[in-house]
């Protein structure tokens, strides 16, 4: 499913799930795509996933080597001692059509893979990230947009939310964090 123009980050996601099919790499589809599968609906013209890759080179390289094989353009950034994202494998295709690949992000635990959603999208099956590992991702980050992002979405599936499990998956991401969520967990006439 190649796009065929520009705008269609969507198309070159699944060329990018092909590849870490392939290589059998566990992956969850993140940010504003899986807001808007949460309910929230929000324009990006990138899509981001975060993967799984063992420590080494080995998978790392087999991952760049079989994205290239296919066409695809990646760069790779690293962050670094204080950022919250290990490396961003950046995969463009000809059109400039964007994937962002985010790999080791500080206190996601490797259950996140296991918590996912399978979706049915454009003929295709993909992974998205559960909805309370979304919450918490986006409470964790902090941003205005990302806690935007929470708050909507507990809006619209706040019957659906694991409340015990989404705590204890904020717990790790420190008292802040843990503030920011009880404050959007509060019914709105007590905000």
């Amino acid at each position: 499913m190649s796009a065929t123009g520009p705008g269609q980050s969507a198309s070159l996601l699944l060329d990018v799930i092909g590849v870490l099919q392939e290589l059998r790499i566990p992956y969850a589809v993140i940010g504003a795509m899986a807001a808007s599968f949460h309910g929230v609906v929000r324009a990006s013209l990138d899509v981001d996933a975060m993967i799984s890759l063992s420590p080494g080179r080995t998978e790392r390289e087999a991952l760049y080597d079989a994205l290239r094989r296919a066409g695809l353009k990646c760069t790779v950034r690293t962050g670094d001692a204080g950022d919250p994202i290990g490396a961003v494998i950046r995969v463009e295709d000809r059109f400039q059509n964007r994937v962002d690949l985010l790999t080791g992000i500080r206190g996601v635990m490797e259950a996140v893979f296991s918590r996912t959603i399978d979706a049915g999208f454009m003929g295709a099956h993909i992974r998205v990230v559960g909805l309370e590992d979304f919450i918490a991702m986006k409470v964790f980050a902090g941003s205005p947009k990302d806690l935007g992002d929470a708050a909507g979405v507990l809006r619209v599936s706040s019957k659906q939310v694991d409340v015990t499990l989404l705590k204890a998956l904020v717990r790790p991401y420190g008292r802040r964090a843990l503030r920011l969520l009880e404050a959007l967990l509060r019914p709105p006439t007590e905000k």
